[in-house]
């Protein structure tokens, strides 16, 4: 059985013939040309794949610390916003008070020299700069911080102060709810219970004030404050319930309730840089500026006054509420004031100024 199989076997494979493989000259061609073809495909569609473009960054800078309510209520949720609605194409990169680009007294300057894009500012903290803008913190013309800032920012849109900010683009204008006078030791209730008392002002207007009534006044930026109260440099501080001095309530006791002033804070961007950013990304930025943006700070403030305020309910504290016919005579004494202010103002170039408060007192009455 076995032998019978083997020469069957060998007689089959000797009538086999083997064929080779065909790879003549014009197969091979045929799969040169493929091949290329091929790779042809590949590469358009790699070429025409769209490149994910990186996105444009923009540095918004504010003054105060990382953990303020300016960096977590303010700049953090508005660059949130931004980068949804330009579909992750922004993102903001922010900068704190803790930053060498963080000074108070360099936020406008440094967006005008381009070392940010977006700056969140102190008015007062930044010399002569927006000296029209002040007519508002002039005594007794703020109610509130929402219709004040409301109407602030109505003298931008209908041209009153609109050379004041030529060089940037302006996104907000706010001031914060009225402040009043602090003080360590001494309860103040009349206009003359101020005279030689040295008090930290906020700025140059509530300076010429309070020297006017014969207060001393100290014009200290924010993070001076506290130091120049703990080493007896002042006797008390003009400022709001919403301020961010650490240990304010551990020093100051008599809280007189006059609504006395208010403060300008600005956003404002570089000029250049907004107008070179497409037109989506510009759109973006204006849907979220301007009058909605202005409207949440009356909000803000009220939220932002709370734990203060409430502070000067402990032991040991007294707001002191003055009655109406004390009201009248404090702003009768200081009316002098703001007439010789704004005086001063139209001389050095605020033609308006004049104009600009009489629309304020009128819209804010």
């Amino acid at each position: 059985m076995i032998a019978r199989t083997s020469r069957f076997g060998l007689a089959h494979l000797q009538n086999l013939s083997w064929t080779e493989p065909d790879f003549s000259p014009d197969l091979e061609m045929r799969m040169r040309r493929i091949a290329i073809s091929l790779a042809a495909l590949l590469t358009c569609s790699i070429s025409f794949t769209p490149a994910e473009a990186d996105p444009i960054t923009l540095k918004f800078s504010q003054f105060l610390g990382p953990t303020s309510f300016f960096q977590v209520d303010v700049v953090e949720p508005w660059a949130k916003e931004l980068e949804a609605k330009t579909n992750g194409k922004v993102k903001v990169e922010i900068l704190d008070g803790t930053s060498p680009l963080g000074k108070v007294t360099e936020q406008a300057g440094n967006v005008k020299d381009g070392k940010v894009d977006i700056a969140l500012g102190l008015r007062g903290a930044e010399g002569d700069r927006f000296p029209g803008t002040s007519v508002i913190e002039l005594p007794f013309v703020v109610p509130d911080a929402l219709s004040g800032s409301k109407a602030l920012w109505g003298l931008y849109k209908d041209g009153t102060l609109a050379d004041e900010y030529k060089d940037y683009k302006l996104l907000a204008l706010f001031v914060h709810n009225p402040g009043l006078i602090h003080t360590k030791d001494k309860r103040v209730v009349n206009l003359a219970d101020i005279k030689g008392l040295r008090l930290r002002a906020p700025n140059a207007t509530i300076a010429t004030a309070l020297k006017y009534v014969g207060a001393e006044p100290v014009v200290l930026q924010v993070n001076d404050v506290m130091p120049a109260v703990k080493d007896g440099r002042v006797d008390g501080i003009v400022t709001n319930w919403g301020n961010p001095l650490p240990g304010f309530n551990d020093y100051m006791k008599f809280h007189t309730e006059t609504k006395f002033y208010t403060s300008v804070f600005f956003i404002v961007m570089n000029k250049e840089k907004y107008a070179a950013l497409p037109a989506d990304i510009r759109a973006g930025i204006d849907s979220i500026s301007g009058d909605v943006w202005v409207a949440k700070f009356g909000p803000y403030w009220d939220k932002w006054d709370k734990p203060v305020r409430d502070g000067a309910n402990a032991p040991g504290h007294e707001v002191v509420v003055p009655d109406a016919a004390t009201m009248a005579a404090w702003r009768a004494g200081l009316k002098p004031v703001a007439d010789q202010y704004l005086d001063q103002l139209a001389a050095k170039g605020f033609p308006k100024a004049h104009a600009a408060y009489d629309a304020l007192m009128t819209t804010l009455k």
